[in-house]
Protein backbone atom coordinates (compact mmCIF):
# COMPACT_ATOMS: atom_id res chain seq x y z
CA UNK A 1 0.00 0.00 0.00
CA UNK A 2 1.21 3.64 -0.67
CA UNK A 3 4.02 5.03 -2.25
CA UNK A 4 6.74 2.70 -0.97
CA UNK A 5 10.07 2.56 -2.76
CA UNK A 6 10.08 6.09 -4.26
CA UNK A 7 12.59 7.99 -5.53
CA UNK A 8 13.04 10.89 -3.02
CA UNK A 9 15.34 13.69 -3.04
CA UNK A 10 15.77 15.66 0.77
CA UNK A 11 17.21 18.96 0.83
CA UNK A 12 18.65 18.98 4.17
CA UNK A 13 18.89 16.02 6.20
CA UNK A 14 21.87 16.96 8.14
CA UNK A 15 19.70 18.96 10.80
CA UNK A 16 17.31 16.97 13.26
CA UNK A 17 13.93 17.44 11.68
CA UNK A 18 15.71 16.26 8.31
CA UNK A 19 17.83 13.13 9.98
CA UNK A 20 14.18 12.25 11.40
CA UNK A 21 12.14 12.43 7.77
CA UNK A 22 15.26 10.37 6.53
CA UNK A 23 14.57 7.85 9.28
CA UNK A 24 10.68 7.13 8.71
CA UNK A 25 11.24 7.05 5.14
CA UNK A 26 13.40 4.15 5.46
CA UNK A 27 11.72 2.52 2.75
CA UNK A 28 12.18 4.97 0.55
CA UNK A 29 15.23 5.48 -2.35
CA UNK A 30 16.61 8.33 -0.61
CA UNK A 31 19.30 10.83 -2.04
CA UNK A 32 20.23 13.72 0.58
CA UNK A 33 21.06 17.03 -0.84
CA UNK A 34 23.29 18.69 1.59
CA UNK A 35 25.97 21.35 2.27
CA UNK A 36 28.98 18.80 0.82
CA UNK A 37 26.94 17.76 -2.60
CA UNK A 38 25.51 21.70 -3.16
CA UNK A 39 26.09 25.18 -1.15
CA UNK A 40 22.34 26.44 -1.09
CA UNK A 41 24.28 30.16 -0.12
CA UNK A 42 26.26 30.03 -3.33
CA UNK A 43 23.98 30.92 -6.49
CA UNK A 44 25.87 29.61 -9.40
CA UNK A 45 26.72 26.39 -7.87
CA UNK A 46 22.74 25.90 -7.95
CA UNK A 47 22.73 26.99 -11.73
CA UNK A 48 25.30 24.38 -12.21
CA UNK A 49 23.87 21.58 -10.12
CA UNK A 50 22.46 18.85 -12.23
CA UNK A 51 20.14 15.94 -10.68
CA UNK A 52 20.46 12.95 -13.21
CA UNK A 53 17.63 10.86 -11.54
CA UNK A 54 14.04 11.50 -11.78
CA UNK A 55 12.26 12.12 -8.50
CA UNK A 56 8.91 10.67 -7.28
CA UNK A 57 9.15 13.26 -3.93
CA UNK A 58 10.75 16.39 -3.28
CA UNK A 59 11.49 17.29 0.42
CA UNK A 60 13.24 21.11 1.09
CA UNK A 61 14.00 21.05 4.75
CA UNK A 62 17.01 22.78 4.96
CA UNK A 63 17.14 26.30 6.60
CA UNK A 64 19.64 28.31 8.48
CA UNK A 65 18.02 31.29 11.42
CA UNK A 66 20.19 32.97 12.70
CA UNK A 67 18.38 35.58 15.14
CA UNK A 68 19.73 39.19 14.37
CA UNK A 69 17.65 42.57 14.12
CA UNK A 70 17.72 43.90 10.91
CA UNK A 71 19.82 46.75 11.09
CA UNK A 72 22.45 45.25 12.53
CA UNK A 73 22.59 42.71 9.56
CA UNK A 74 25.14 42.76 6.98
CA UNK A 75 24.56 42.35 3.32
CA UNK A 76 26.85 39.31 2.95
CA UNK A 77 24.49 37.45 5.18
CA UNK A 78 21.31 38.71 4.04
CA UNK A 79 22.45 37.32 0.58
CA UNK A 80 23.99 33.87 2.27
CA UNK A 81 20.45 33.24 3.98
CA UNK A 82 18.35 34.03 1.58
CA UNK A 83 19.94 32.21 -0.95
CA UNK A 84 20.12 29.00 1.12
CA UNK A 85 16.22 29.39 2.54
CA UNK A 86 14.74 30.25 -0.85
CA UNK A 87 16.57 30.99 -3.85
CA UNK A 88 19.07 28.50 -4.74
CA UNK A 89 16.14 26.31 -4.22
CA UNK A 90 13.92 27.45 -6.99
CA UNK A 91 16.88 27.76 -9.50
CA UNK A 92 17.60 24.03 -8.97
CA UNK A 93 13.68 23.05 -8.28
CA UNK A 94 12.83 24.29 -11.56
CA UNK A 95 15.63 22.06 -13.37
CA UNK A 96 14.15 19.00 -11.73
CA UNK A 97 10.39 19.53 -11.95
CA UNK A 98 11.30 20.23 -16.16
CA UNK A 99 12.22 16.17 -15.86
CA UNK A 100 9.64 15.52 -13.86
CA UNK A 101 6.92 16.82 -16.35
CA UNK A 102 9.06 15.86 -19.22
CA UNK A 103 8.67 11.73 -17.62
CA UNK A 104 4.75 12.47 -16.46
CA UNK A 105 5.85 11.20 -13.00
CA UNK A 106 2.58 12.90 -10.82
CA UNK A 107 5.04 13.89 -8.23
CA UNK A 108 4.44 15.04 -4.63
CA UNK A 109 6.73 18.09 -3.34
CA UNK A 110 7.11 18.85 0.43
CA UNK A 111 8.50 22.58 1.96
CA UNK A 112 9.03 22.60 5.76
CA UNK A 113 8.41 26.07 5.93
CA UNK A 114 7.53 27.72 9.98
CA UNK A 115 4.82 29.76 11.65
CA UNK A 116 7.28 32.29 10.83
CA UNK A 117 6.00 31.99 7.43
CA UNK A 118 2.59 33.67 9.02
CA UNK A 119 3.65 35.83 11.31
CA UNK A 120 6.68 38.76 12.25
CA UNK A 121 8.95 38.36 14.99
CA UNK A 122 11.82 40.55 15.99
CA UNK A 123 15.17 39.44 15.12
CA UNK A 124 13.74 36.98 12.42
CA UNK A 125 13.18 39.09 9.92
CA UNK A 126 15.55 37.06 6.98
CA UNK A 127 14.27 33.21 8.54
CA UNK A 128 10.74 34.80 8.23
CA UNK A 129 10.49 36.30 4.96
CA UNK A 130 12.19 32.90 3.36
CA UNK A 131 9.60 31.21 5.16
CA UNK A 132 6.77 33.49 4.08
CA UNK A 133 8.22 33.11 0.45
CA UNK A 134 8.33 28.93 0.75
CA UNK A 135 4.60 29.13 1.35
CA UNK A 136 4.18 31.46 -1.34
CA UNK A 137 5.78 29.40 -3.71
CA UNK A 138 4.00 26.49 -2.07
CA UNK A 139 0.65 28.20 -3.20
CA UNK A 140 1.71 29.37 -6.70
CA UNK A 141 3.13 25.78 -7.95
CA UNK A 142 0.12 24.05 -6.20
CA UNK A 143 -1.80 26.40 -9.09
CA UNK A 144 0.72 25.92 -11.72
CA UNK A 145 1.71 22.28 -11.67
CA UNK A 146 -2.06 21.29 -10.51
CA UNK A 147 -2.65 20.05 -13.85
CA UNK A 148 0.48 17.87 -14.18
CA UNK A 149 -0.85 15.44 -11.44
CA UNK A 150 1.94 17.13 -8.81
CA UNK A 151 0.68 18.22 -5.54
CA UNK A 152 2.83 21.02 -3.48
CA UNK A 153 1.97 21.60 0.03
CA UNK A 154 4.16 22.82 3.33
CA UNK A 155 4.84 21.71 6.25
CA UNK A 156 4.81 24.29 8.69
CA UNK A 157 6.35 23.83 12.36
CA UNK A 158 5.71 25.44 15.66
CA UNK A 159 9.09 25.61 18.34
CA UNK A 160 10.37 21.99 18.03
CA UNK A 161 13.22 20.18 19.85
CA UNK A 162 15.88 20.84 17.85
CA UNK A 163 19.61 21.72 18.54
CA UNK A 164 18.70 25.24 16.53
CA UNK A 165 16.03 25.60 18.67
CA UNK A 166 18.07 25.16 21.86
CA UNK A 167 20.44 27.96 20.64
CA UNK A 168 18.36 30.46 20.11
CA UNK A 169 16.15 30.11 22.99
CA UNK A 170 16.97 29.75 26.76
CA UNK A 171 15.37 26.98 28.79
CA UNK A 172 13.59 29.88 30.62
CA UNK A 173 12.08 30.72 26.86
CA UNK A 174 11.07 27.01 26.57
CA UNK A 175 9.54 26.62 29.72
CA UNK A 176 7.27 29.33 29.02
CA UNK A 177 6.53 28.00 25.28
CA UNK A 178 5.76 24.50 27.13
CA UNK A 179 3.59 26.29 29.09
CA UNK A 180 1.50 28.22 26.82
CA UNK A 181 0.89 25.56 24.45
CA UNK A 182 -2.24 23.31 24.93
CA UNK A 183 -0.43 20.16 24.38
CA UNK A 184 1.97 21.70 27.03
CA UNK A 185 5.38 20.71 25.57
CA UNK A 186 7.31 21.75 22.36
CA UNK A 187 7.16 19.12 19.57
CA UNK A 188 9.32 16.83 18.57
CA UNK A 189 10.94 16.10 15.14
CA UNK A 190 9.43 13.27 14.58
CA UNK A 191 5.73 15.01 14.99
CA UNK A 192 7.02 16.85 11.45
CA UNK A 193 8.42 13.43 9.94
CA UNK A 194 5.18 11.76 10.29
CA UNK A 195 3.06 14.30 8.84
CA UNK A 196 5.62 14.49 5.44
CA UNK A 197 5.66 10.98 5.73
CA UNK A 198 1.66 10.88 5.64
CA UNK A 199 1.27 13.14 3.01
CA UNK A 200 3.86 11.12 0.25
CA UNK A 201 3.00 7.74 1.14
CA UNK A 202 -0.90 8.39 1.56
CA UNK A 203 -2.68 7.71 -1.98
CA UNK A 204 -4.27 11.16 -1.35
CA UNK A 205 -4.18 13.16 -4.04
CA UNK A 206 -6.30 15.82 -3.81
CA UNK A 207 -4.68 17.98 -1.04
CA UNK A 208 -2.62 20.59 -2.78
CA UNK A 209 -1.34 24.34 -2.20
CA UNK A 210 -2.61 23.84 1.85
CA UNK A 211 -0.05 24.69 5.05
CA UNK A 212 -0.08 21.57 7.51
CA UNK A 213 0.64 23.41 10.92
CA UNK A 214 2.03 20.88 13.38
CA UNK A 215 2.48 23.49 16.43
CA UNK A 216 1.16 21.35 19.68
CA UNK A 217 -2.06 24.00 19.35
CA UNK A 218 0.19 27.34 20.31
CA UNK A 219 -0.83 29.84 17.21
CA UNK A 220 -4.37 28.93 17.83
CA UNK A 221 -4.41 29.52 21.72
CA UNK A 222 -2.61 32.81 20.83
CA UNK A 223 0.14 32.50 22.34
CA UNK A 224 2.65 32.18 19.54
CA UNK A 225 5.97 33.71 19.87
CA UNK A 226 7.84 35.15 22.73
Amino acid sequence: MGRLKNKTIIFGSSGDIGKKIKQVLNKHHLLEINSKELDLSNIEAAKKFDLKMVPDNIIFVSGKNNPKEYLKLSNEEIIEIFNTNFISFIIVLKKILKKIIKSKKKCKIILITSLYSQFGRSKRLLYSISKHALLGLTRNLAVELGPKGICVNAVSPGYVDTKMTRKNLSLKQIKFLKSKTPLKKIILPKDIALVVKYLIESEITAVTGQEIVVDGGISVNGAFGL
